[in-house]
């Protein structure tokens, strides 16, 4: 779905919506979230000067935007917009490639202490950092942040399920979550989980983590932005139109030790363009200086040809798969999953996608240091039917789930033929966007097989093989594991990887041998690992280009001619 990480609601926020937090009792107005004095602050450190700084930026940004507010946010529009105005304790660095996956301290002076055998969390606030009305950002802030994650039904609150105090304070909605402390006096935050949690430190680097100030309100407060700690705030936003972010008076760099960049431009614009070929017309011309969408198929191989010296492919982390439900027929059979894993040609899918792709047999996608690439099932039609008669499933009806949108479709359209083609009896079903993932994640859907696609939250394994393919984690509704795939080693070992530090390369090796294992049972055949395109104008110096492996380009990095 271009750019977009596909909003579906964690299992936890779910829940929440049922037996969450009031938002009763969640503080003030608006209005008095930025009424603080700046007189009680400290001090803001002096500013240094960027020889790189430029007025504007301009984007010609599509109209996926889900929130800009860091409690609710999860598409990967929304918080490419966000990520330089609303700081973590803990971040990523700003720098292409692996390096990007590094986490450093933000907010907090230093990375956290980790004792009780990886269940408490010890972080310690930067001193003098303040928001960008003035107001100094206080350590009770960050547990009032996540407490407001609940009493809002944030689709990222089921990332603290781990930590002590959330269930008493979702079955007694007193919003209090005991688990975490906050010592605003010596800026300490201490944070203890039920059991260890492999990716927590990813966790406490997600926007949903972002400090606001504690009487910020339970309600979406996209179009009344929230103060911000990053190096720009959104000074408008107007759905469907506009966004304007500017430089935050309160940032320097320099308490950050680098690892927050001062930015460049002094004003970023994000016009909302809806039709590609617009956006791309206007980056030409130079209307506006980046154009993240997907260039249109048709256009691409001029694009390429004629400004290939201002196009930047890269492919985020992501992976495009069919899942099989292997709780019903024929896919309960893993000699037909196996088939179906024979029978699509990879390499036609990827020329579906326009070329802008690379095709796969793994979960994991090729930006991951776990990955070790599979070669189990090479194109062989001849195999798939043979394994489609042994199952005795020749003449099988199925039905092939898709949402109507763009190439997506173009894809079930194919495996339909396909699935024709070994003996099968197939028809595809399409549905709006809008209501596709719940859909199939409903048990009483019991959709055959279908279209999935999963882009990274933050970038760990366990963002994969825990949340899509861990039986443990299949619920009745808003389910992520759709081909409802439950086998008991591998879950056991899912748990084990859980207790884990951040990947070593003992670890790394047993990621890899799960995605093997699991990929053996086929429950997935995935096809390809999509690419995307950044196009600039003219004007715009790519010597400064960063595309950041969580977050895509970095607007705050980048220069001018």
């Amino acid at each position: 779905m271009s750019r977009t990480r596909v909003i579906r609601l964690s299992v936890a926020a779910a829940a929440a919506a049922g037996l969450g937090l009031l938002a009763a009792g969640c503080g003030s107005s608006r209005s008095n979230v930025a009424a603080t004095s700046a007189a009680a602050a400290p001090a803001t450190p002096p500013k240094v000067e960027n020889p790189n700084a430029f007025p504007v930026f301009r984007v010609a940004e599509d109209s996926s935007i889900d929130y800009l507010d860091p409690g609710l946010t999860y598409g990967s529009e929304g918080e490419s917009v966000i990520w330089n105005v609303y700081l973590p304790l803990l971040g990523y660095r700003h720098v292409s490639g692996a390096g990007g996956a590094t986490i450093v301290p933000y907010l907090a002076k230093r990375m956290p202490t980790v004792t009780n055998d990886g269940r408490t969390y010890t972080l310690v606030l930067r001193d003098g950092i303040k928001y960008s009305n003035g107001q100094p950002v206080k350590a009770s802030d960050f547990k009032a942040t996540i407490e407001r994650d609940f009493k809002l039904d944030s689709p990222g609150a089921g990332y603290f399920d781990d930590v002590v105090g959330v269930a008493e304070a979702r079955s007694s909605k007193s919003g209090d979550i005991s688990g975490i402390t906050a010592d605003d006096a010596t800026g300490t935050i201490t944070i203890t989980l039920k059991s260890p949690q492999g990716d927590f430190v990813n966790v406490l680097a997600s926007e949903f983590a972002a400090p606001v100030p504690a009487n910020a309100p339970a309600s979406d407060t996209s179009t009344h932005p929230l103060p911000a700690t990053g190096p720009y705030v959104i000074q408008s936003y107007q759905p469907n139109n506009q966004i304007v972010e500017v430089r935050n008076p309160q940032f320097r760099a320099t308490a950050f030790d680098g690892n927050v960049p001062e930015g460049n431009p002094d004003k970023i614009v994000w016009d909302i363009v809806g039709d590609p070929a617009q956006a791309l017309a206007r980056t030409t011309s130079g209307q506006d200086d980046w154009d993240p969408q997907p260039i249109p198929e048709k256009t691409l191989t001029v694009t390429r040809a004629k400004y290939g010296d201002e196009l930047k492919v890269y492919t985020s982390p992501n992976t495009y798969y069919f899942f099989m439900n292997t709780k019903t027929a024929p896919f309960d059979n893993v000699l037909v999953r196996r088939a179906v894993n024979y029978a699509i040609d990879r390499e036609a899918l990827v020329d579906i996608y326009g070329g802008l792709a690379r095709p796969t047999e793994n979960i994991l996608p090729p930006t991951y240091p776990s990955y070790t690439k599979h070669s189990l099932y090479p194109y062989d039609l001849a195999k798939a039917k043979k394994l489609i008669r042994k199952a005795h499933a020749v003449g099988a009806r199925v039905t092939v789930w898709n949402h109507a949108y763009g190439l997506d479709a173009k894809a079930t359209d194919y495996l339909v033929g396909v699935l024709d083609s070994i003996g099968l009896r197939a028809k595809q079903h399409l549905i709006t966007s809008a209501v596709y993932w719940a859909t199939i994640g409903n048990e009483a859907t019991n959709a055959q097989i279908g279209f999935a696609d999963w882009f990274q939250d933050y970038p760990h394994p366990l963002d994969w093989f825990d949340v899509l393919l861990n039986g443990e984690q299949i619920t009745k509704t808003y389910n992520n594991n759709y081909a409802n795939f439950d086998d008991k080693k591998v879950n056991a070992e899912i748990d084990a990887l859980n207790k884990q530090p951040i990947p070593t390369s003992p670890v790394n090796y047993r990621w890899a041998s799960l995605d093997r294992q699991i990929m053996l049972q086929a429950p997935w055949a995935p096809f390809l690992n999509r690419e995307f395109t950044d196009y600039f104008n003219q004007k715009v110096n790519l010597g400064c280009y960063v595309n950041q492996v969580v977050y895509g380009f970095d607007y705050s990095t980048i220069c001018m001619r």
